[in-house]
């Protein structure tokens, strides 16, 4: 096996991104992906990175959860009370792709109201039931049911 092959495997966890931007799609959100294991030093270099964006502090952040594994629960009150202060500031800021797991250590950090507040929840009139069956139209898909209304 060559040196450069080894290399790459053996990478640390230190050596791993722990965040991505993804930019802003049809004047929709700007999306902080996140990654892996995150501790305090992760939880500080992301809200870094937030304010050195050099965004306007009232643009739209949707900031994805999906691909985290693990929170340090004892960073998370420094971090909603960093992102706390920017929404403060006028930013409008998300938490998306949330698993039950991370929200557990949201709640077991005394952050429960801060999550209430930062999780993006679909509205109900918004909801994979309601783009399945309209109310009143059993088995229409939402486009058909749009069309079937008149005013």
């Amino acid at each position: 096996m060559s040196r450069a092959v080894i290399d790459s495997r053996s990478q640390g966890a230190a050596d791993r991104p722990t965040y991505q931007w993804e930019a802003a799609r049809g004047g929709g959100a700007l999306a902080l992906r996140l990654f892996g294991a995150l501790g305090r030093r992760e939880l500080t270099r992301i809200v870094d990175a937030m304010l050195e964006s050099g965004g306007s502090p009232r643009d739209f952040l949707r900031i994805d959860f999906e691909d985290v594994s693990h929170l340090d629960y004892r960073a998370l009150t420094e971090f909603t009370s960093a992102l706390q202060r920017l929404r403060n500031r006028g930013a409008s800021i998300w938490f998306v792709g949330m698993s039950p797991y991370l929200r557990a250590l949201f709640h077991v950090a005394g952050q429960g109201p801060a999550l209430n507040r930062l999780e993006w929840r679909v509205p109900e009139f918004e909801s994979e039931g309601f783009a399945r069956r309209p109310a009143g139209i059993s088995g229409a898909t939402r486009e058909e049911a749009w069309g079937k209304t008149r005013f």
